[in-house]
C-alpha cells in the first residue's frame, strides 16, 4: 500500500522526467492520514482529497498559499529558502516597479538576469507544484472507476474536473516555456520516466482536447457549497485563451524569436507556419465561451450609476462603488468565472501585506506604478492625457480628467487608501511618498477597510470581460478590418466604466493598438499584461520591458496645489531570449528536456 507522505520528500521524483519514480507521490489531505488506496475506498474519500488537487492545479494570482506553506507545498529544491515575497507579474514588465529592492521577481525580469538557476524565484515558483499536480490528476483518472459506492454522473464530472485542472496547468505552462511533456499516465515505482517535450502544436491541441471533453460532462455552474470548482464554462474559456496563445505572434509564425539550437526543435516553440485561420479559431471560441458564460448568469457589471464614481480627492471619504472596483473588490460577483479560493484562516494577512507598501503598514513589498503605464489611461472623452516632460502645477486636477478606471486601480496623491489611510500623503515630504519610484501605488486588490482585518482577497482566474478583449483581438485579426462585432465589444467594456465608443474608421493596425491599450487598462495587474507583452513580441519596444522608466517627482505646494516632473528612476533591460522562461537547471541537467533558446 503506497503510503502518502510530505512533498518536500518527493519533488524530484514527480516534478519530471528522466529518474526513476518515487513511491510517495500524492499529498495527503491536510491534517488527514491517508493512503492512496484509502482515497478510492469510496466518494468521501474522494472528496475528501479535491481540495488538495484544487489547490495544487489552481494557479493563485497571488501565488498564495502554495509558495509560503511549505506544509501544503514545497515549490522549490530541497535546501531553498521558503521565503519569496508575493506580488503580481506587473512588477515584472511596465505595470510596476517593487517598492522594496530585492524582493520579488521582478528585479531579475528588469535587469535581464533571468536565468535556469533563479527562476524558481524570478518568476515561476509554481513550476514543481504542476507536476505534482498532474500526478495527482492523473491517480484519479486512472483509479476513479473503482470507487464502489459513487454512481456515472459523479465519476463523469470527476473526470472532467480533473480534464479541466490539467488543461489548465499545460495552459500555464506553455505560456511560459512552449511545448513541454505531456503527461497523461501514472508512472511506476522503479520504471525510468522517457517523457520530452512536445511541439507547441501538440500541446495546444491537447489543451483543446481536454477541455473539448469536460464540456460534455461538467455543468455550467454549481450551488454556492461547490464555489471554486471548474465548470463547463470554465473549459470554454481555457480552449478560447489556449487558442489566442497559439494564434499569437509568439507561436503563430515560421520564424521563432530565436532559433534552437538544433532547427528540428523549433517547433518546441513556434508552429513553423503563420496561418491566419488560427485567429478564426480563436475568435469562434470566445464567441462560444461568450454565450454559454451569458446563458448561464455570468455577466459583467455594469449599473449605469456607477459607471463613474464621483469620490473627491483630500475628503478623506471612500467615495460610492464603480463598477469596475466592484469587479475586483467583491468576492464571487457575476463577473468572476473561476476564482481560487481560500479559507480566511490561510489567508490571514497575506499576501496582503506583501503587496501593500510599507509606507501604508504592509511588511516588505508593494507596488509603486510607472508612468510608463498610467500613461495609458485615457481622458474622459477618450483622447490621450498629455505628460509634458518639463512637468505641471496641479497632479490632481489632471488625475481628475482620467478614465473612471484609474482612480479605482491606482493610488494618487491625495486620494482614498483605506480606512487606516484615508488621505495620501505622496508627495515630497508626504509619508506615503517614500519609494514610491512611479508617482503612484497600486490600489487595485486592496480593500477599502483596514488592511489588519483577516480578509480574503478576490484571487481571480477568469473573468468574463476578458473575454469580451480576447474575442475582439481574435476577430481583428482574422479580418482584414475591423469588423462591428469586435467594436462592440471592446466599447461595451468601455461604456460599462464611463468611456466613449472608439472611433469609427479605425484601420487593422489602429484598432490593435486601441484593442491593446483597452486590455492594458482593464486586465490591469490581473495576471496578463506581462504575458500579453510576450505572446505579441512588443517586450523590446522602449518603454514596455527595457528602456527608461518614469516617474513622478510630486511637491506641494503654498496654494495647496500639487506640482510635478518626470523623471528616470531606472533603465531596464531585456534579452530576446526572455520572451519564454527557461526550464529550471535541475531539471535539464537530468538529460531529457531541451532548454528553450539562449539559456
Amino acid at each position: 500500500m503506497k503510503k502518502i507522505v510530505n512533498f518536500i520528500t518527493l519533488v524530484f521524483s514527480v516534478c519530471l522526467l528522466s529518474v526513476s519514480c518515487n513511491e510517495d507521490f500524492l499529498e495527503k489531505a491536510p491534517g488527514v492520514d491517508l493512503t492512496e488506496d484509502d482515497i478510492f475506498k469510496n466518494q468521501k474519500g474522494v472528496e475528501n482529497f479535491i481540495p488538495t488537487i484544487y489547490r495544487y492545479a489552481i494557479p493563485s494570482m497571488f501565488e498564495y498559499p502554495s509558495f509560503h506553506d511549505k506544509n501544503l507545498s514545497y515549490t522549490r529544491p530541497v535546501g531553498e529558502s521558503d521565503w519569496v515575497v508575493v506580488l503580481p507579474s506587473g512588477t515584472m514588465c511596465d505595470e510596476g516597479e517593487e517598492s522594496d529592492i530585492d524582493y520579488g521577481a521582478g528585479d531579475n525580469w528588469n535587469t535581464g538576469d533571468v536565468t535556469p538557476q533563479n527562476i524558481h524565484r524570478s518568476g515561476d515558483n509554481r513550476y514543481f507544484a504542476r507536476w505534482i499536480s498532474l500526478r495527482q490528476i492523473n491517480t484519479v483518472l486512472k483509479r476513479i472507476d473503482e470507487v464502489p459506492d459513487a454512481d456515472e454522473n459523479y465519476k463523469k464530472q470527476i473526470i472532467g474536473e480533473m480534464k479541466v485542472l490539467r488543461a489548465i496547468n499545460y495552459l500555464e505552462m506553455i505560456k511560459r516555456y512552449g511545448g513541454v511533456p505531456i503527461v497523461k499516465e501514472v508512472f511506476q515505482p522503479g520504471v525510468q520516466i522517457d517523457a520530452p517535450r512536445k511541439s507547441i502544436e501538440e500541446c495546444v491541441d491537447f489543451i483543446v482536447s481536454e477541455c473539448d471533453e469536460a464540456v460534455s460532462l461538467l455543468p455550467p455552474s454549481y450551488n454556492s457549497s461547490q464555489t471554486g470548482r471548474v465548470t463547463s464554462v470554465v473549459a470554454k474559456v481555457i480552449k478560447a485563451e489556449a487558442l489566442l496563445f497559439a494564434a499569437s505572434p509568439i507561436f503563430n509564425t515560421a520564424t521563432p524569436y530565436m532559433s534552437m539550437p538544433n532547427t528540428e526543435d523549433n517547433n518546441l516553440i513556434c508552429y513553423g507556419n503563420y496561418d491566419i485561420n488560427r485567429w478564426k479559431l480563436a475568435a469562434d471560441a470566445y464567441r462560444e465561451a461568450l454565450n454559454l458564460a451569458e446563458a448561464n448568469g455570468y455577466r459583467l457589471i455594469d449599473n449605469p450609476a456607477n459607471r463613474d464614481p464621483k469620490d473627491v480627492p483630500g475628503s478623506g471619504e471612500p467615495g460610492p462603488d464603480g463598477n469596475y472596483r466592484y469587479s475586483w473588490e467583491t468576492n464571487n460577483n457575476s463577473e468572476i468565472i473561476l476564482a481560487f479560493q481560500e479559507s480566511v484562516q490561510r489567508q490571514w494577512r497575506r499576501p496582503l501585506n506583501n503587496m501593500m507598501p510599507q509606507v501604508f503598514g504592509g511588511w516588505v513589498a508593494g507596488n509603486t506604478v510607472p508612468l510608463n503605464f498610467y500613461r495609458k489611461y485615457e481622458k474622459k472623452d477618450g483622447t490621450p492625457q498629455a505628460w509634458d516632460m518639463d512637468g505641471g502645477d496641479d497632479l490632481v486636477a489632471k488625475f481628475e480628467e482620467l478614465d473612471p478606471r484609474f482612480k479605482q486601480t491606482l493610488n494618487f496623491t491625495s486620494a482614498y487608501y483605506n480606512d487606516a489611510h484615508p488621505i495620501a500623503e505622496i508627495y515630497e515630504g508626504g509619508r506615503h511618498y517614500r519609494n514610491c519610484f512611479g508617482g503612484v501605488w497600486m490600489r487595485k486588490y486592496v480593500p477599502r477597510a483596514s488592511s489588519w482585518q483577516y480578509i480574503v482577497l478576490n484571487d481571480v482566474i477568469y473573468r468574463v470581460n476578458e473575454l469580451y478583449l480576447g474575442y475582439a483581438e481574435a476577430l481583428n485579426e482574422f479580418a482584414s478590418t475591423p469588423p462591428e462585432e469586435a467594436y462592440e465589444a471592446v466599447n461595451t467594456i468601455r461604456n460599462r466604466s464611463a468611456m466613449p465608443n472608439l472611433p469609427a474608421g479605425l484601420t487593422k493596425e489602429q484598432f490593435r493598438e486601441r484593442l491593446r491599450n483597452e486590455k492594458a487598462i482593464e486586465m490591469a495587474f490581473d495576471d496578463h499584461r506581462f504575458f500579453d507583452i510576450r505572446r505579441w513580441l512588443i517586450a523590446e519596444e522602449e518603454g514596455v520591458m527595457k528602456g527608461n522608466f518614469y516617474g513622478l517627482r510630486i511637491n506641494k505646494e503654498d496654494d495647496g496645489k500639487y506640482s510635478w516632473k518626470p523623471y528616470i528612476f531606472e533603465t531596464r533591460t531585456f534579452k530576446r531570449r526572455m520572451y519564454l522562461h527557461p526550464f529550471p537547471n535541475e531539471e535539464v541537467l537530468k538529460g531529457n528536456l531541451i532548454q528553450n533558446p539562449g539559456y
